[in-house]
C-alpha cells in the first residue's frame, strides 16, 4: 500500500495464545536456573580484540615516532643548515604555526575571564 501524506495509516499485528501447565508464579523459573547463566568465554573474541589494540597502538606509536623524529632533526639542524633549510622548505610546520598565537595574550581579556 502506498503512503500518502495526509492519508490514514491502519497498522494492526496478530497474538496466538497458547495454553500452558506452568502456573503463572512459575514462568521464569526456566530464566532463573543456574544452567541458563552458564556462558564459555569467547577466548577467539578476547584475542582479537589484544591485537587489534596492540595493532593500533603500534600504528599511533609509528606516527608519533615519524613526527618526532622530524621535528628532532630540523631542531639538532646547525645555523647554516637551518639557512639553507629556509630556502628550501618555506615555513614551518607542526606546532611552531600556532605556538605564537597559543601564548598571545587576548585582546579583550575580561570578556574571557568573565
Amino acid at each position: 500500500v502506498p503512503c500518502v501524506e495526509g492519508q490514514e495509516l491502519v497498522l494492526t499485528y496478530s497474538v496466538t495464545w497458547y495454553e500452558t501447565s506452568n502456573l503463572f508464579d512459575n514462568r521464569y523459573d526456566r530464566y532463573l536456573e543456574s544452567k541458563f547463566f552458564e556462558h564459555k568465554v569467547h577466548w577467539f573474541s578476547i584475542a582479537n580484540s589484544f591485537v587489534l589494540c596492540l595493532f593500533l597502538i603500534g600504528v599511533v606509536g609509528v606516527i608519533l615516532m615519524k613526527t618526532l623524529r622530524r621535528d628532532f632533526s630540523r631542531y639538532a639542524m646547525s645555523e647554516q643548515e637551518e639557512l639553507d633549510s629556509l630556502d628550501r622548505a618555506g615555513d614551518d610546520s607542526g606546532w611552531k604555526q600556532i605556538h605564537g598565537d597559543v601564548f598571545r595574550r587576548p585582546a579583550h581579556l575580561l570578556v574571557f575571564s568573565v
